[in-house]
């Protein structure tokens, strides 16, 4: 990786951990329900580059408090040449994210303006596309050809260290922080859009199997205020999630459960389970286990919900530099038939198949376990 590249990743990196404890709930904002369409404006990477360069500089900040702010005012205010502050602020303009009013002046566009607001995800997504872009940029024919190969050199993959996450010393949590900052930023906009699709209301206990920092549980239980939810994850995980909730309503009635999903026991009594963006981590043989303890674990007449990603259609456009981040992941995205088919394996009813467009595609499917059948006694105990 470049040093360039290498700083602007980690830099927008470092603003994920910065705000991973603040969330649109926490503001006191109103639930997220539709995810923020902040792609547009890192669809190319140059695009991406000035969009980063402008936030990192403050100059977006500058003009959000501003109408309009004369171009060779901000150029003296930056200590940046005319020419080259021109530069920026045509490509910005080319990406929609400014406009040049009346005489040289510039403002943010109406469309930038309204998702300005998720400024966290706006972070998130040019931090991990500059990672994930670095990697293909001097690796894509091993990502094609010997993926093992990509995984053991990117910087991606070791950026996901699930065996840093069992003993909680120092640097395994500052290691897990990274990525758990940013899967927990797009949770925070990714998990409305399915909860608002299942009736939460019909349940009292959920569990939610690799819950990560108690997101998609915390906003399940802000949706359904009777709800009592337990987050199963790795130690060190479970540490870094209580730290997220500290301070929300919600965190009375959210449990963290430090385990081994795979192996451990998993709590019982819960009449709705859940998967967010959990089982493409897995080899199909791991994934179909996994379903199947969540399956045991699930109170007769529960339902169970996985919400994973889809595999992107490749064919359909060009990808934008911000799917970069998802493009390292599609080798393990899955077609809907392998969660369907265990579901159906292992004796759920009712499975539906839904497909949301999040940017990219998100399956949504649920099921449920039939109630048990009450065993009439015998004869001669009901004389």
């Amino acid at each position: 990786m470049t040093g360039a590249a290498t700083r602007q990743g980690q830099k927008g990196l470092r603003r994920i951990m910065a705000v991973a404890g603040m969330s649109v709930l926490q503001a006191g904002a109103d639930l997220q329900t539709e995810f923020p369409r902040v792609d547009r404006f890192l669809d190319s990477e140059i695009a991406t580059r000035a969009l980063a360069c402008a936030l990192e500089l403050g100059l977006i900040d500058r003009l959000a408090g501003s109408p309009t702010l004369a171009k060779d005012g901000l150029a003296a205010e930056y200590g940046i040449v005319s020419e080259r502050f021109g530069c920026l602020a045509d490509l910005l303009i080319g990406a929609g994210v400014l406009a040049e009013v009346g005489d040289a002046r510039l403002a943010l566009t109406d469309d930038f303006s309204a998702v300005l607001p998720f400024r966290d995800l706006i972070d998130a997504k040019i931090g991990f596309a500059m990672i994930a872009a670095e990697d293909l940029r001097g690796q894509f024919n091993a990502f094609l050809t010997d993926l093992p190969a990509f995984m053991a050199e990117s910087r991606t993959f070791e950026l996901f260290r699930y065996d840093r996450c069992f003993e909680a010393r120092p640097d395994n949590i500052a290691a897990t922080r990274r990525w758990v900052s940013y899967t927990t930023c797009l949770t925070r906009y990714e998990a409305g859009p399915c909860l608002d699709r299942i009736d939460l209301g019909g349940h009292s206990r959920m569990l939610d199997l690799g819950g990560n920092s108690g997101e998609f549980a915390s906003q399940a239980c802000r949706r359904a205020p009777h709800l009592q939810a337990t987050v199963v994850d790795l130690p060190v995980v479970c540490r870094l999630g209580r730290d997220h909730l500290a301070g929300r309503a919600e965190a009375e009635r959210v449990t963290f459960h430090a385990a081994d999903m795979r192996r451990d026991p998993l709590p019982a009594g819960h009449d709705l389970v859940t998967f967010k963006s959990v089982l493409h981590d897995w080899p199909a043989a791991d994934a179909r286990l996994l379903l199947e303890r969540a399956i045991g674990a699930l109170a007769p007449g529960g339902r169970l919900v996985i919400y994973e990603r889809a595999p992107m259609p490749l064919r359909e456009r060009a990808l934008g530099f911000s799917q970069m981040a998802d493009l390292v992941f599609q080798p393990f995205f899955r077609d809907a038939g392998l969660y369907m088919e265990s579901l159906t394996a292992f004796g759920l009813c009712g499975a539906r198949h839904r497909v949301l467009d999040l940017g990219t595609p998100f399956h949504l499917i649920d099921a449920r376990k039939p109630a048990e059948i009450p065993v009439a006694p015998p004869a001669q105990a009901r004389r």
